[in-house]
């Protein structure tokens, strides 16, 4: 598998998050590079350190009719809104992307 193939694949996966959560579907499927250091504005680690985050999760953006205070209370935290505890629930960048590559047929 090349890196293209990985991300076409990641995109079709539900949000990990809420696989985690078992809380239904925080909105379409987005991918998300992973930074160095887990922080916003740190250079990407790559294509190969992607995972799939629902619209919620990744950039905090409500399902239509919800107010953010109802997605969190429905899907838990958002990682664009409050990184620190968005870990706290689902776990580190590295777990997630275990997860993920599991998912994918990985190790």
């Amino acid at each position: 598998m090349n890196s293209d193939e990985r991300m076409a694949l990641v995109k079709m996966l539900p949000c990990i998050a809420c696989t985690i959560g078992e809380t239904g579907v925080c909105g379409p499927t987005e991918i998300h590079h992973l930074n160095f250091d887990g922080k916003a504005g740190q250079k990407r680690r790559g294509d190969w350190f992607t995972i799939p985050l629902g619209r919620w999760h990744h950039q905090g953006i409500p399902k239509d009719g919800m107010s953010a205070m109802q997605a969190e209370i429905t899907y838990g935290p958002s990682l664009a809104k409050n990184s620190k505890r968005f870990r706290e629930v689902f776990g580190t960048d590295d777990d997630l992307l275990a997860r993920v590559n599991k998912m994918l047929g990985g190790p």
